[in-house]
């Protein structure tokens, strides 16, 4: 269930950049390509985050 939260971020999230580079910067970017951005970082924050924790509770 969690997954599906943060794959629901990322496509808001992807969706809301490439709205504003295509209508106010006027970048043609594909939003497959901002929405692969944008779901691996998300889940690289998700793993720095995880494994962070993990070491400060380990001690």
């Amino acid at each position: 269930m969690f997954i599906l939260r943060l794959l629901a971020v990322v496509i808001v999230v992807s969706y809301i950049i490439w709205f504003f580079n295509t209508r106010f910067i006027g970048n043609n970017v594909s939003f497959f390509k901002v929405g692969s951005w944008v779901m691996l970082a998300t889940f690289a924050i998700y793993v720095f985050l995880a494994g962070v924790s993990s070491l400060v509770e380990d001690f």
